[in-house]
């Protein structure tokens, strides 16, 4: 994985977490926030955390805005704030701008604005939400994009004991099986607790076997993956 630098501004709930998962990634993070307690708070968990108004151009360009391989605004309560921010990053040059939306109407703003890249975490997460609770087995989806996801799922009772390639799920479902998660039991450790694991095959091969209680991980569209999860 290529190291990248990223700005993330806002560190909210959700800022808070993302920018210690891709400082734990290894990522150089830059966390702004005109808040110092929440500066304060995370500095140990980024590579830089500094207290800025994300909307003065010349303070973003004091911290090497331009130098960043992504800028995130993950502001989620001044729309405002984050609108001037995003101009702000373009005129200093951040080519890779992500912009946090809520409402349909700020989607169209940031878009006309020309920032291309869009997220809402909150719909993210109450869609996944929703498809592991509609379909047994579903152990838990990551949507791509609005058309495609990655799902977790025990491997169906059809399926057990079947290679990958009787299965065919690429040619009747059109999904891909991307990995295959194994329980293991580790009989060196002491805790109870500690002695269930799971194992990540690989990239699977036609003749690997599906076992009871594997976990197969599948990419593929949201309307194919849940033809197959139907079934």
């Amino acid at each position: 994985m290529q190291r990248k630098k990223i700005a993330v501004i806002g560190i909210g709930s959700f800022g808070k977490l993302f920018v210690r998962y891709l400082f734990d990634d290894g990522h150089e993070v830059i966390a702004i926030d005109r808040d110092p307690i929440i500066i304060d708070s995370i500095k140990d968990y980024v590579t830089i955390a500094v207290t800025l108004d994300a909307t003065d151009e010349h303070a973003l360009r004091s911290q090497g805005i331009s130098e960043v391989d992504y800028a995130v605004i993950a502001l989620a309560d001044d729309f405002e704030t984050s609108i001037i921010c995003a101009e702000s990053l373009k005129k200093c040059g951040v080519k890779n701008i992500y912009a946090r939306y809520q409402t349909e109407l700020q989607m169209k703003v940031l878009a006309l604005l020309g920032i291309k890249d869009l997220f809402n975490p909150e719909e993210k997460a109450a869609r996944s939400m929703a498809e592991t609770l509609s379909f047994s087995g579903m152990r838990s989806s990551f949507l791509l994009s609005d058309e495609y996801s990655v799902v977790e799922v025990t491997v169906p009772k059809r399926y057990i004991n079947q290679t990958i390639a009787d299965a065919d799920l690429r040619h009747k479902y059109n999904i891909n099986v991307i990995t295959i998660k194994r329980p293991t039991i580790n009989k060196d450790t002491k805790r109870a607790s500690d002695s269930k694991s799971e194992k990540i095959l690989g990239i699977p091969h036609g003749n690997t076997v599906l076992k009871e209680e594997d976990v197969i991980v599948l990419f593929g569209s949201q309307t194919d993956l849940a033809r197959f999860l139907e079934t």
